[in-house]
């Protein structure tokens, strides 16, 4: 079976998966593999706002992330979820990590 997506993650969101404890990183591994596998059809994920952020969610972890060329997704953070709506200091801050890794790789290419 061939990968759907390929996921990239930001220096950021990398920090933020050392950060959790090895029962939640497993499940946010898991869940980023599922997606690359399956795609939207065997994740939920959903549209967090009209920037063409998104969030994928496994118990108790969110993970914030965009379309990005050729079936790219770009992880931008990676959060344990607190409350039911998530932050917008997170969609901000996840829209931010990823224009910046985005912007750093495309020099990095030129």
């Amino acid at each position: 079976m061939d990968k759907q997506f390929i996921a990239k993650y930001t220096p950021e969101a990398e920090e933020d998966l050392k950060n959790l404890d090895k029962q939640n990183l497993k499940r946010a591994l898991r869940t980023v593999a599922l997606f690359e596998y399956l795609g939207k059809t065997g994740i939920n994920s959903r549209p967090l706002n009209k920037d063409g952020l998104f969030e994928m969610k496994c118990d108790k972890v969110r993970i914030y992330f965009m379309y990005h060329e050729n079936n790219i997704i770009i992880i931008g953070l990676v959060a344990l979820k607190k409350s039911q709506k998530a932050p917008e200091k997170h969609k901000l801050e996840a829209i931010n990590n990823i224009k910046k890794y985005i912007r750093s790789n495309i020099h990095e290419k030129s």
